[in-house]
C-alpha cells in the first residue's frame, strides 16, 4: 500500500504543478491574464486527473490532491469559478469513482465552496504567510474529513501510511500556493515593466513639448499685454483678456505634461493628508453641485512628498470619479491606518470593466468619449514617486473604488 499511495499522491502533485505552469505560459504567450473560462478548464482537467489517479481507502472513500486546484482557483479567481468547479469536482467523482458516499462529498464541498467564498476577496489582499496558513488550514479539514471517513469504514491504515496521507497533502498544498504567489508576482512586475517602458516615452515626448511649444507662448504672451496697454475699444480688450486666459490654459496644459518628466524633483515636505483632502474637497464642490461627498478623514496623518503634486494626484481621482457619474451621486472619502496609510476614493458611477481595471493608469487610455487619459497617468506616476501604490476595484454600474497606499512620514523631533 505504501508504494500506491505515494505513487497516486506524487502524480497527483505532478499533476498540478503542470497546470500551474501552462498558466504561466498562457500568460507569457497571451500577455493577459487568464479568463475565468480558461481557469476553470485547466482547473477541471488538472481535477480529472487527480481524480483518475485517486488512492481508495476503503469502499467510497477516496484520497487525492483534487482539492489544491479547487482551493487555488476558488481563492484567486471568486466564487463563480468555485461553484463550476465543485460541480465539476462532484460530477467528476460520481462518474468516475462511483455513487458510493457521494453525499458526504457533496455536504464537504458544499462547505467549503461557502468558506471558500467568504474569504475570497479578503485572501487576494492578506499576506503569503497569512494565504499558505489559511490553505494549510483548509487542505488539513478536508484530510482529516476523509480519515475519519476511512476510519469509520475500517479502513486499514499503518502509522506511515497516516503520515503519508496528511504530509504530502499539506506539503503540496504549500508548495502549490508558493509557485502561484511566484506566477502572480512575475505577472505583476512583467505588467509594472511594460508600464514603465510607455511612461519613459511619454517623458519624452512631454519633455519635447515642453521646450518646444512653452517659448513661443511665452512670446505670445508678452506681445498681447503689449497690444492690452494700447488705447483700444472695450471689446478688443475684452478679446485679448480672453486671449490672454487661453494662453494661461496652455501653459496650464504644458505644466501637466510636465508631471511626466519628472526630470526636476522637488524637495519632499510632510503632508497632512487631512488638511489638504479637506482643502481640495472645498475647491472641488462649488464645481459639482450634483455630488454628494462624504468623508471620514484620520487627524494627524502626514506623507512625504509635494504637496501641490499631491493635491493635483487626489483632484484628478476625484474628477475621474464626478466626471463618471454624470447624472448624480455619491462621492466617499476615507482613510485607514495600517503599516501605511490607505486613502480610498469611492464613487457610484458608471463603473470599468475588468479589461478598463487592467489598463488603469496607462498613457492615453481612457473609458471617456473626450479625453487624453493623461489625468489618471498623471496621479499615477505621482503615487508612484511618493513611494506608494495605488488600485482600483470596480463593478459596471455600480462603481469604482480607488485605493492609494502610501509611507507615512517619520516623525520629526519637534513633531
Amino acid at each position: 500500500m505504501h508504494d500506491s499511495v505515494l505513487t497516486n499522491l506524487l502524480m497527483n502533485f505532478l499533476f498540478i504543478l503542470v497546470g500551474l505552469l501552462l498558466f504561466a505560459l498562457y500568460y507569457d504567450a497571451t500577455k493577459k491574464h487568464p479568463s475565468k473560462r480558461i481557469v476553470i478548464i485547466f482547473s477541471t482537467v488538472t481535477i480529472l486527473l487527480c481524480v483518475m489517479f485517486s488512492h481508495k481507502l476503503a469502499n467510497g472513500v477516496y484520497v487525492d490532491l483534487r482539492r489544491i486546484p479547487f482551493f487555488l482557483a476558488s481563492l484567486y479567481f471568486g466564487p463563480v469559478v468555485s461553484f463550476v468547479l465543485m460541480v465539476m469536482i462532484i460530477a467528476l467523482r460520481y462518474f468516475i469513482i462511483g455513487s458510493g458516499l457521494i453525499h458526504l462529498v457533496i455536504l464537504n464541498y458544499f462547505v467549503t465552496f461557502l468558506i471558500l467564498a467568504a474569504f475570497s476577496k479578503g485572501f487576494l489582499r492578506a499576506k503569503k504567510k497569512v494565504k499558505v496558513l489559511f490553505m494549510i488550514i483548509i487542505c488539513f479539514s478536508m484530510t482529516m474529513f476523509n480519515l475519519l471517513f476511512g476510519y469509520i469504514h475500517q479502513a486499514e491504515i499503518t502509522v506511515d501510511e497516516y503520515l503519508y496521507l496528511v504530509l504530502i497533502p499539506l506539503a503540496a498544498t504549500v508548495i502549490s500556493v508558493m509557485i502561484t504567489e511566484m506566477i502572480r508576482k512575475l505577472m505583476e512586475l512583467k505588467k509594472t515593466l511594460s508600464q514603465h517602458e510607455k511612461l519613459q516615452v511619454v517623458s519624452r515626448l512631454a519633455a519635447s513639448l515642453s521646450h518646444e511649444i512653452r517659448n513661443p507662448l511665452t512670446s505670445s504672451k508678452g506681445f498681447l499685454q503689449l497690444v492690452q496697454e494700447e488705447k483700444d475699444i472695450k471689446t478688443q480688450k475684452e478679446f485679448i483678456e480672453l486671449s490672454l486666459k487661453g494662453i494661461d490654459q496652455a501653459t496650464h496644459v504644458i505644466e501637466e505634461y510636465l508631471t511626466f518628466t519628472n526630470s526636476t524633483p522637488e524637495k519632499s515636505e510632510r503632508i497632512d493628508v487631512k488638511d489638504s483632502l479637506m482643502e481640495l474637497i472645498e475647491i472641488i464642490k462649488p464645481k459639482a453641485t450634483h455630488i454628494s461627498f462624504r468623508y471620514q478623514l484620520l487627524d494627524g496623518i502626514h506623507v512625504e512628498g509635494q504637496r501641490h503634486n499631491f493635491i493635483k494626484c487626489m483632484g484628478n481621482i476625484m474628477t475621474n470619479a464626478i466626471e463618471s457619474m454624470p447624472r448624480g451621486g455619491q462621492i466617499s472619502i476615507g482613510m485607514v491606518e495600517k503599516e501605511n496609510v490607505i486613502i480610498s476614493i469611492s464613487d457610484s458611477g458608471i463603473g470599468m470593466t475588468d479589461e478598463q481595471i487592467r489598463r488603469f493608469g496607462e498613457p492615453f487610455f481612457t473609458t471617456k468619449n473626450e479625453g487624453t487619459g493623461l489625468g489618471i497617468m498623471a496621479a499615477t506616476i505621482i503615487v508612484h514617486s511618493m513611494k506608494g501604490k495605488i488600485e482600483v476595484e470596480s463593478e459596471l454600474n455600480k462603481g469604482t473604488t480607488v485605493m492609494i497606499e502610501l509611507q507615512r512620514a517619520i516623525k520629526t523631533e519637534a513633531g
